[in-house]
């Protein structure tokens, strides 16, 4: 490969929207070539001073600039074979993690942080859709937010180890006997010491489930009417429309898999199946007629796109499937692509 220059104009008018297919070819090159890493994390990092640093506050929120890179990640590249666009994406991925998680994290915390007197202080970290963001503690807790989830504390965490969690998460508790370490989410508080475990707690989702991979823990509904102790490979399913807790041994991997970018499916069926598929690609499922819930699929996918796994599914099930690509609408926001699966016609 020749070697290339670094030049910071064409890489201001790509991440300022203005990109000229001229530019194209040098996006493609300067991300693939490693020997430009340390210029480009320099770049990146002078760029994210400068996008803190702005005052108008409308300036700050970048949801909408993180939703167009997902759409036009999801709907546009996807499907591409070229494998200088796959090495592109991957590597970019590299670096922008770095930039993104900072900035989701700081306007987490900014957004969350209130300093009048005799009024909590809150931190929270999100992890906006399509993407999954690595978080630490103050007490030495480390753990993993899927796609669309937040978990947030109070600024007196280390006096009191509990959070908030909305979506999903994996948690790697730091150990401490005198200080227990509480999730609560959804009707439910874990109580644990110190452990390793996955909880999911959707707000579209009937049940919360949650996956002991190390340890021992206790879970207990909010009025402290149910209560059960959990030990390695234990699922537990809370029921919020009948508010009762139920205890299955379970393969942990499935249901850790996420954490390592893979996508996991153990006999499941295929309403489960849409949701996952939903929450992991940030798209829109929609299952007409009469297509049997008794579909199961056992499948991992890693690096594949989601036409890749739409053609698998249905190369698996008796089932076809309609692709309404999302796009720009009037108000300049983004729609979600759709898929809409159906029962096999012949």
């Amino acid at each position: 490969m020749a070697v290339i220059d670094f030049d910071g104009e064409i890489l201001s008018r790509y991440f300022k929207g203005v990109h000229p297919e001229m530019d194209a070819s040098y996006i493609d090159a300067v991300f693939c070539d490693s020997s430009k890493e340390k210029e480009l994390k320099r770049y990146l990092s002078k760029h994210f001073d400068e996008l803190l640093s702005e005052d108008d506050e409308e300036g700050r929120n970048l949801d909408h600039v993180l939703y167009k890179i997902h759409y036009d990640i999801n709907t546009k590249l996807a499907g591409s074979k070229n494998r200088r666009i796959s090495a592109l994406l991957k590597w970019s991925f590299r670096i922008a993690g770095m930039i993104i998680l900072p900035i989701v994290i700081f306007w987490g915390i900014k957004g969350n942080l209130n300093y009048n007197a005799g009024k909590e202080t809150w931190v929270e970290i999100k992890a906006p859709a399509w993407t999954r963001a690595q978080f630490s503690l103050p007490d030495g807790t480390i753990g993993w937010l899927n796609s669309n989830s937040s978990v947030k504390y109070k600024g007196n965490f280390t006096n009191d180890r509990q959070v908030t969690l909305n979506g999903e998460a994996f948690f790697d508790v730091f150990k401490d006997k005198t200080r227990p370490f509480k999730v609560n989410a959804n009707e439910i508080v874990v109580k644990v010491l110190g452990t390793r475990f996955n909880i999911a707690t959707y707000d579209n989702e009937k049940n919360v489930e949650v996956v002991l991979e190390e340890g021992e823990i206790e879970i207990n509904d909010s009025g402290k009417l149910n209560s059960l102790i959990m030990r390695p490979n234990d699922l537990v399913s809370f029921d919020k429309t009948l508010k009762n807790l139920s205890k299955e041994v379970v393969e942990p991997q499935k249901y850790l898999s996420w954490t390592e970018g893979k996508l996991a499916f153990r006999n499941d069926p295929l309403d489960v199946i849409a949701r996952r598929l939903e929450r992991w690609y940030n798209i829109d499922i929609e299952i007409n007629g009469n297509v049997s819930q008794d579909l199961r699929l056992r499948a991992t996918f890693v690096d594949e796109s989601v036409e890749q796994v739409l053609y698998f599914l249905k190369r698996s099930l008796p089932i076809e499937y309609k692709i309404e690509e999302g796009g720009q609408v009037n108000d300049g926001t983004y729609s979600k692509m759709k898929v809409l699966i159906s029962p096999k016609t012949r």
